[in-house]
């Protein structure tokens, strides 16, 4: 901003331009109230030279606010207007269990990235990176929002060292073979929750979108549906929400095999509704109507997800599916391995990085492009063959 006197209201201000002598950073520094313009002056010019000959009168200095104060005024004046109420609440456990318990009667000044980085790195004995990576992420929250408060003269946040990501071979491990898949499959067959695993294994989806779809979202005449929202546990009830990101909302294309079982299950659970007449369960869920606004209560929601007697399904249930898969089937599963394996499926078979990623509501390309980076030896053995049978046509041409 340019250095000047000017008038504000009845009386005038002045308006310097200073640098911080220890971060070289510049900042504004303005005055008012002075009756006369002459006035003003004379106070801007003496303001200068306090500057020249005491430097430090102008460093920020760090205020003794506490990393809980922090936190409580970020929450109360930020973020309940500006975050969803998931991601509220995932900041809560992260404060309540690791961040608050940790430091959070410390002045964030004084907290550094060395023991910050020692805490993170402590926690891969006992916890997954991607859980780790999430501390950190709102660690940044936290101390960006005390920078640009002038809470601390110093954002020592990227000075925090972190541990390295998954390798690779923890990552293979999360994908199933078709023998897997099909072993599990027949046992959930006799299950309530045989439908949301073939929609896993079919589509990717993830668990939360996966029983939050309704018979509302399938398109039988383009054979595709949309994932359009998410069922969480909100404000202690089961709640239809905002999906995970604006790029989760997509529509799906649908393989023969679920578009047919999807059509099946429609008419079974319409002679199901039929046939148990009144002692058809009646069932009500939430709706999550978006920031400002009051949840409404919706009666009967065509929810794909049924039990025989009409009850929903939540993700809760598909709890179930991993006790049953590790008892009867001696196969460690997780709802959102569906997902890896079904975006490794699409890797393998050489399907478009880009139509990878709109089909999975990926946010990032480089979130798809991670499948990609594990190439099977079929793969090298189809690039071989083409490259070679290219080769062939050019020596005959």
């Amino acid at each position: 901003m340019a250095e000047n006197v000017r008038k504000k209201g009845s009386t005038y201000s002045y308006r310097i331009n200073v640098k911080d002598p220890e971060t070289g950073k510049w900042r504004t520094i303005e005055k008012s109230g002075f009756k006369t313009i002459a006035e003003a002056k004379a106070a801007m010019a003496a303001k200068k030279l306090e500057v020249v000959e005491n430097p430090d009168s102008v460093m920020v200095k760090d205020k003794p606010i506490t990393l809980g104060e922090v936190y409580k005024e970020f929450i109360e004046k930020y973020a309940q207007y500006d975050r969803e109420q998931s991601t509220i609440k995932r900041y809560s456990c992260l404060f309540r269990n690791h961040i608050g318990m940790k430091w959070g009667n410390r002045q964030i000044s004084t907290i550094k990235a060395t023991e910050i980085s020692e805490y993170l790195f402590a926690m891969t004995a006992t916890h997954s990176y991607a859980y780790i990576m999430s501390i950190h992420k709102f660690i940044g929250v936290l101390w960006d929002y005390a920078y640009k408060h002038k809470y601390m003269k110093h954002d020592n946040f990227r000075e925090i060292e972190t541990p390295k990501e998954d390798s690779s071979d923890d990552f293979i491990e999360k994908i199933y073979t078709e023998e897997e898949l099909d072993k599990m499959e027949e046992r959930f067959s006799s299950t309530n929750l045989i439908t949301a695993f073939k929609i896993g294994r079919a589509l990717g989806v993830r668990v939360a979108e996966c029983f939050g779809l309704r018979w509302s979202d399938v398109d039988w005449k383009k054979h595709t549906i949309w994932v359009k929202r998410q069922m969480v546990w909100e404000d202690q009830m089961w709640c239809l929400r905002n999906t995970k990101t604006k790029a989760a909302i997509r529509e799906i294309d649908l393989q023969d095999d679920i578009y047919y079982y999807l059509k099946d299950l429609k008419e079974k659970q319409e002679e199901q509704k039929v046939s148990a007449g009144v002692a058809y369960h009646q069932t009500r869920i939430a709706i999550d109507n978006g920031r400002s606004k009051a949840k409404t209560i919706e009666e009967n929601p065509d929810l794909i997800n049924l039990k025989e007697n009409g009850d929903y399904l939540s993700t809760d249930s598909a709890k179930v599916l991993f006790r049953i898969a590790r008892d009867d089937c001696q196969i460690h599963f997780k709802y959102h391995n569906l997902r890896h394996t079904h975006a490794s499926w699409l890797a393998e078979h050489s399907v478009p990085a880009i139509v990878t990623k709109k089909r999975l509501g990926h946010s990032k390309e480089e979130t798809t492009l991670r499948y990609y980076q594990h190439i099977t030896q079929g793969m090298r053995t189809d690039l071989l063959d083409k490259l070679n049978g290219d080769s062939e046509k050019d020596k005959a041409g």
